[in-house]
């Protein structure tokens, strides 16, 4: 990857504002890339540092790994945001989420404003809380799903996504949950980050779906979503394979038990892995179309694909509000998508006496 002038500029500003101490910018490549900063550049200007340091990336063919690991180490900076955008190696946002004007424009319907640098920060953050879930079946084909931290050690997804475990049509160790994979213009520059399900006691809970040939409404109980106990405890752990010492923790999206009110012509946001790949950003400014009567669905126009399912869906402020789990069974010519509020969901993990023990910020 070559960087222009603008580009490198912006890189640099990027750096030494996520690490405006030197010592950071040298645990940042010992750790991540095992290269010494001294090999580059010697003495106390960071900015010359910088500059060297991405002249020798550039020339060694690393420079989008730099930007990738950067972002791990430094996840909410909104400075690296904006560059790792620019090259196509953040989550893939529309160029319409890209400016400030933009942003002013597609929120008229929810009359408020948002702090980019914020909305921003925010988005990078989760990114490395939302997994890909690949599961390897007994007849060697594979499937993709969506996936996202609740707890420390603790994802959701759809039950439909891991169904093929409970049918015994593949086993929990041929579930791999992977974070932070990156790839750009066909190439990976990281395999992220996997881990497994426990050998025993692997699901928390679950919530089957309303079979399609029923004409019904869901039930309380046909919630489409399982609870999967990771073995180790990401939610806690550094971010990346080779994290450094100040790496941040991965964290979780936390709940919360407030009803949403689904105003219909409304923005909603869906983080996914379509089609198995990378994780995407899906939107619409006037997405949503109406729950329910009984408020355990809710439709919408926001694009997804195979590989959506389990996808977490946020209103504009990144506020947690639905779990995807499907489209519109007419297929061909689907006039929606569909989820489950998060409303729905908390009732009844309270029903099952997990809820205090998802908020405690403790491991299950």
């Amino acid at each position: 990857m070559r960087l222009n002038g603008s580009q490198f500029k912006q890189l640099t500003d990027a750096l030494i504002d996520a690490f405006p101490e030197q010592i950071r910018l040298a645990e940042l490549v010992r750790f991540r890339f095992n290269k010494n900063l001294n090999a580059y550049a010697m003495g106390n200007d960071l900015k010359a540092i910088v500059f060297r340091l991405i002249q020798a990336a550039e020339a060694e063919g690393w420079v989008d790994e730099l930007i990738s690991g950067a972002r791990e180490s430094n996840p909410g900076n909104p400075k690296l945001f904006v560059i790792a955008q620019e090259l196509n190696l953040a989550t893939s946002m529309p160029s319409e989420l890209t400016a400030r004007g933009s942003l002013e424009r597609i929120i008229k319907k929810t009359n408020s404003f948002i702090n980019v640098n914020t909305w921003r920060e925010t988005l990078g953050k989760l990114e490395s809380q939302v997994c890909r879930i690949e599961t390897s079946k007994k007849n060697n084909n594979r499937s993709f799903g969506t996936g996202f931290l609740i707890a420390p050690n603790v994802v959701i997804t759809n039950y439909h996504v891991i169904e093929p475990v409970l049918l015994e049509q593949a086993t929990p160790n041929n579930v791999i949950l992977r974070f932070d994979f990156k790839q750009v213009d066909g190439k990976v520059i990281n395999q992220g980050t996997e881990y497994r399900l426990v050998e025993d006691d692997w699901l928390i809970d679950k919530s089957p779906y309303l079979p399609d040939e029923e004409n019904r409404l869901p039930t309380p109980d046909e919630l489409d979503y399982a609870l999967l106990r990771v073995n180790g405890v990401p939610g806690k752990e550094a971010i990346g394979t080779k994290p450094d010492p100040s790496s941040p923790e991965r964290g979780w999206i936390k709940l919360t038990d407030e009803v949403y009110e689904f105003i219909p012509d409304t923005p909603l946001f869906i983080l996914q892995h379509p089609q198995g790949e990378p994780l995407k950003l899906g939107f619409d400014t006037e997405s949503i179309i109406g729950v329910n009567e009984n408020g355990t669905t809710v439709k919408y126009k926001t694009n997804t694909e195979p590989g959506s399912s389990g996808s977490p869906c946020f209103d504009i402020n990144w506020k947690l509000v639905a779990l995807h789990h499907s489209g519109d069974p007419a297929y061909a010519g689907a006039k929606y998508n569909a989820g489950t509020p998060f409303s729905a969901i908390c009732s009844r993990l309270k029903r099952q006496d997990l809820w205090q023990k998802l908020i405690s910020g403790e491991e299950i």
